[in-house]
């Protein structure tokens, strides 16, 4: 099989295994498999119209690769799509940055997907094929293959990354020919091809092994959590005084340990929402918040909890079981599927976190700009307006963001407002609790506290949510014991440079210098506070499988899913640049061709630019041109030509016409100048001959 079939093959088979991963950015696989289909379109008519030379092949390519879009399109969502490309194209554009990956199937993603699909296969092959590079022609592979590993913030998966590898060695195999000759000639070179092919993958697989973000496993869909925090003040008065876990710490006032986090709001409350889930090495808290890094050893009791308690921000847990973790949470949650709710019942295990404690000072002086899940943790809908005119009202004069939380805590935590678990005290942090305990009872417990700041912190634009967990508990010698006293819930709220900061509104529960938690008094909470050793709900509490309408198209991978226009913008540019550095030799090329043999009407001038289009013909297929006259040239020349008898006279005839354009005088020369079938054959015949001796020789892989 010659070079160009099989590195078109080789790029096609790792076209189908580099978007098999895409299938974790949209739900769409009938768009996905249009995609690779209009990619190998593209990549067959480059191998089809390869001897054609650039300038025709190219545009075939564009155009196949043009219809593979429609019809992936109109197979896809109905040939009506088709009459508005651009308007997909803007909407699709939209979604991307709105939704959550995996998106549902959308036109304007599937545009964006197929045409990105079909550049990189016009790409791939004219690096690999024309210029014989197939080291180039791995390049949009590549970038095949970053676009999910870029926009998915999760570990890699490592048989993703052996995807990649086994897609490299294909396409660097089938751009190495084996020798014709001889057994033993043939079985050596293949046995070194083989060679480098397993010396290739052992050096991913070891460059696979040095990266600690690359893990075994991958999350692909949002795993259906309970929420700890749906019975809460049942189990805040119902509670018992057993110890249900005890931990050592570094840190000296204890730690908060955190279970879930609260970001989706309704009128009915805060809730859990929709998130992917990673495993292994966790990711950079999100901010990049400095502080010191804690080291914290927790053995649970008769705490039954899919959701592990651990301080904020964990970096790495050491813990039995499998568990994995939100990725713009960072809560910890148990991922096998038996047994799932009491995941945490009687296991120790060790946390490393970074403490993100900021002074007062400089919570004042952030801004909050920079929020990931901006519209998620913004969201206010439906709040009435007295709601924001009080926020407004409390922070007036404050210039900064984290000054404004700050305003709010304090004046939570002032004389206004009374901690009470009384059966008059409404239940939750929906709308119209907070709105009773913000104007008119003036009495609540955590909930209502870290509610009415969160919602009044959206108001004002400042991304926040809330966090259920426990505050620190009782010391008792160098560890700290935690009853289902204590029980907790507080607000989070976003500052640039910092990442999610913990304030603390609720009287009784810490101190409000509006740092963290952690600096919370080491006693334990008042007795009025019981909950019992269970974070489960009740059944007819429990989340439906479904998630809410508002979580959906919400998400870290939103903003990760908007690079995606701008990453695949980049590669057209790339891919155009390439292509225009391309066809721009061969443009000029064929522009000297066809005026040599176009003639200009003098019959010896035409004949001498024909032999001279021959010889740079021999030149652009790298063959060796000999020295002497145009009939020594010509007898070279024809060993290469085999029985083509028809290239062989046609060689024979110009090679006679140009010797005597070249030497006879001007006078006697009676040929006629018109050389076009003559080139046209003798070309396609060196061409023949070009691809043949580049067949009959090994090539070094890169």
């Amino acid at each position: 099989m010659r070079y160009t079939w099989r590195v078109t093959l080789a790029l096609i088979v790792s076209f189908g295994l580099l978007l098999w991963p895409w299938t974790q950015l949209t739900r769409d696989t009938g768009g996905l498999l249009g995609s690779f289909l209009a990619a190998a379109a593209v990549l067959l008519a480059g191998a089809l119209t390869e001897r054609l030379g650039p300038v025709p092949r190219v545009p075939i390519q564009i155009v196949v690769g043009a219809v593979g879009v429609a019809a992936t399109l109109a197979f896809s969502f109905g040939a009506d799509v088709l009459a508005d490309l651009p308007g997909a194209l803007t909407h699709g554009w939209v979604f991307i940055q709105s939704a959550s990956a995996p998106v549902a199937a959308n036109p304007g993603v599937t545009l964006i997907v197929a045409t990105s699909a079909a550049l990189l296969a016009l790409l791939a092959y004219g690096l690999a094929v024309p210029r014989r590079q197939p080291a180039l022609g791995v390049l949009p592979l590549i970038c095949l293959y970053l676009v999910p590993s870029v926009i998915l913030v999760t570990p890699m998966l490592f048989t993703e990354f052996l995807l990649l590898a086994a897609s490299v060695v294909a396409v660097l195999w089938a751009g190495s020919a084996l020798p014709r000759g001889e057994f033993a000639t043939r079985a050596a070179a293949l046995l070194t091809t083989v060679g480098i092919g397993i010396v290739a993958v052992a050096l991913t697989f070891a460059v696979a092994q040095a990266f600690p973000q690359l893990e075994p496993r991958r999350s692909q869909e949002p795993l259906q959590m309970n929420d700890p925090s749906l019975d809460l003040k049942r189990n805040l008065v119902e509670g018992t005084d057993d110890v249900i876990l005890s931990y050592r710490t570094d840190a000296p006032d204890g730690a908060y340990l955190k279970l879930a986090t609260l970001p989706a709001f309704s009128r009915e409350g805060f809730a859990l929402a929709d998130v992917r889930v990673g495993s292994g090495r966790f990711p950079a808290v999100p901010g990049g918040p400095s502080g010191e890094r804690r080291t914290t050893q927790v053995a649970v009791g008769a705490f039954r909890s899919e959701w592990l308690p651990v301080p904020y921000a964990p970096e790495r847990i050491d813990a039995p079981g499998d568990w994995g973790f939100a990725l713009d949470t960072l809560d910890v949650m148990a991922l096998n599927r038996t047994n799932r709710a009491a995941a945490t019942e009687g296991i120790s295990y060790t946390v490393t976190s970074l403490d993100v404690s900021p002074s007062a000072g400089a919570i004042a002086g952030a801004s909050a700009n920079d929020a990931p899940r901006r519209e998620l943790n913004t969201n206010s809908a439906g709040v009435p307006p007295s709601i924001r005119t009080l926020a407004e009202q409390v922070t007036e004069g404050r210039g900064t963001a984290g000054a404004k939380a700050q305003a709010l805590e304090a004046y939570l935590r002032s004389d206004r407002f009374t901690y009470s678990t009384a059966p008059a005290v409404g239940v939750g942090d929906g709308i119209a609790t907070i709105e009773d305990f913000l104007f008119r009872s003036h009495r609540g417990y955590c909930e209502q506290f870290a509610g009415a700041m969160t919602l009044m912190a959206r108001t004002l634009g400042i991304p926040a949510r809330m966090a259920v967990g426990f505050v620190p508990g009782t010391r008792v010698g160098d560890a700290w014991e935690v009853t289902a006293r204590d029980m907790h819930t507080w607000p989070e709220i976003w500052l640039d440079g910092q990442g999610w900061v913990a304030f603390e509104p609720t009287p009784s529960r810490g101190d409000a210098a509006g740092t963290d938690p952690t600096s919370a008094p080491t006693s334990t909470a008042q007795p009025t506070e019981q909950v019992t050793a269970s974070a489960e709900p009740t059944p007819e509490e429990q989340p439906s499988e479904e998630p809410q309408p508002e979580e959906q198209g919400a998400g870290e991978e939103a903003s990760l899913l908007g690079l995606l226009p701008w990453l695949l913008a980049a590669a057209v540019v790339v891919a155009g640049g390439v292509v225009v550095a391309r066809l721009l030799p061969g443009w000029r090329r064929t522009r000297r061709r066809e005026r040599r043999l176009a003639g200009t009407g003098d019959a010896r001038a035409d004949t001498v630019a024909a032999w001279d289009e021959v010889r740079d013909s021999a030149a652009d297929l790298r063959l060796p041109w000999p020295d002497g006259s145009p009939r020594f040239a010509a007898e070279r020349l024809a060993s290469r030509f085999g029985d083509d008898e028809e290239a062989l006279a046609a060689l024979r005839r110009l090679a006679a016409a140009a010797e005597r354009a070249l030497f006879d005088r001007s006078e006697t020369y009676d040929l006629p100048g018109g050389w076009r079938d003559e080139v046209t054959t003798v070309v396609a015949a060196l061409t023949t001959a070009a691809e043949a001796r580049k067949d009959a020789r090994p090539r070094r892989v890169a």
